[in-house]
């Protein structure tokens, strides 16, 4: 009886530490927002602020906000949950039923974005 408990408790221990893979690569983690151009040029530099973009699995969190998103390689697509919410705006999210980016840079280190309205600049933090 005793030789059982102990390969019972191996697979209990295995089978509880299992969780899902993030499969986001260099876009997963918190990435703080550094710098906004709008399509007038106009430049908000936000790298004091503390807004920041969190990505896990296929949930983003956009200040205190969340919502899915979808990564092609070459553009983002993010849809948020509540999209009413006006405050995504400080966040670099004009359209926020479904926002669009092109990707044009990520790294582990940086990445930068941009939409029909913003290029929206990040820093990993």
């Amino acid at each position: 009886m005793k030789k059982n408990i102990f390969p019972l408790l191996i697979l209990s221990l295995i089978f509880c530490s299992c969780q899902k893979e993030d499969n986001n690569g260099d876009f997963g983690g918190m990435w703080r927002l550094t710098e906004i151009v709008k399509s007038d040029g106009s430049i908000t530099d936000t790298k004091e602020k503390n807004y920041f973009w969190k990505v896990q699995l296929e949930l983003i969190k956009i200040g205190s906000q969340f919502g899915r998103f979808q990564n092609t390689g070459d553009s983002l697509f993010i849809q948020m949950i509540d999209p009413k919410c006006p405050s995504l705006k400080k966040y670099g999210i004009y359209n926020n039923s479904n926002e669009k980016f092109k990707i044009l840079h990520l790294d582990r280190n940086g990445m930068r974005l941009q939409s029909d309205s913003v290029r929206l600049r990040f820093r990993k933090f």
